[in-house]
């Protein structure tokens, strides 16, 4: 009784974990497709041999970044792993060392990071206005601390900081992390087709076997 049941078992499975196994491959290659598709719309050129190895000496990336960056030196993006490369090994890398110029450490050498060092230096700088003139009320010396902080010529140094922080943290921050956002998305999908296709093909497989064995001539004796 046992026999004829798992050979029926076996020849569903034989046909419908095909049928599945080759939705996925299409679902696979279709993710991968579309992901060098988009990518190749951004026409995102990795950086080129020469490019590497200056940026390395002047230390604009680290060896670790350079050694991932050369196998794919003067591509054009359109391949997942391409993406995280350029997105965490380029992109951020050049954000890092642009934070570290203007003096924030490498903990918070964030969107958010730079965000609470601003503000920070912002009370410091309302601080020395109301200790230099304590005779403003805090609105007044609000909107002084933002006066100074426009001003090009002002004499504080902690003026000149907190519009350079503003600057970084929009400028490289912000548009660093819109960019690496593109990038690390494609890589997510280019990972779900490229999981979709091995799983399809374990499918196809294994239905393949389970068919053999499911419509094999019985040949149990009489």
């Amino acid at each position: 009784m046992a026999d004829p049941m798992y050979s029926a078992m076996a020849r569903v499975f034989g046909v419908v974990l095909p049928l599945v196994g080759v939705g996925a491959l299409i679902g696979g290659r279709f993710a991968h497709h579309f992901v060098a598709q988009q990518l190749g719309a951004e026409d995102i050129t990795m950086p080129d041999a020469e490019t590497i190895e200056r940026e390395l000496k002047i230390g604009l990336v680290t060896s670790e970044d350079a050694d991932l960056l050369r196998p794919h030196a003067g591509e054009t993006l359109t391949t997942g792993p391409q993406a995280r490369i350029y997105a965490d090994n380029y992109v951020l890398a050049h954000m890092r060392v642009a934070a570290r110029q203007a003096g924030v450490p490498d903990s918070q050498a964030t969107y958010a990071g730079v965000g609470d060092l601003a503000a920070q230096r912002n009370r410091e700088l309302k601080a020395e206005l109301r200790e230099q003139y304590p005779e403003l009320t805090a609105a007044e010396v609000s909107l002084r601390a933002k006066a100074e902080i426009s001003d090009p010529e002002t004499e504080y140094d902690t003026a000149r900081q907190i519009k350079t922080l503003y600057e970084l943290r929009s400028d490289n921050f912000f548009m660093g992390n819109s960019i690496r956002g593109m990038l690390l998305n494609a890589f997510g999908w280019w990972l779900v087709g490229l999981v979709a296709t091995i799983a399809g093909a374990a499918l196809v497989g294994i239905g393949g076997v389970l068919a053999v064995i499911g419509f094999r001539p019985d040949r149990r004796s009489k």
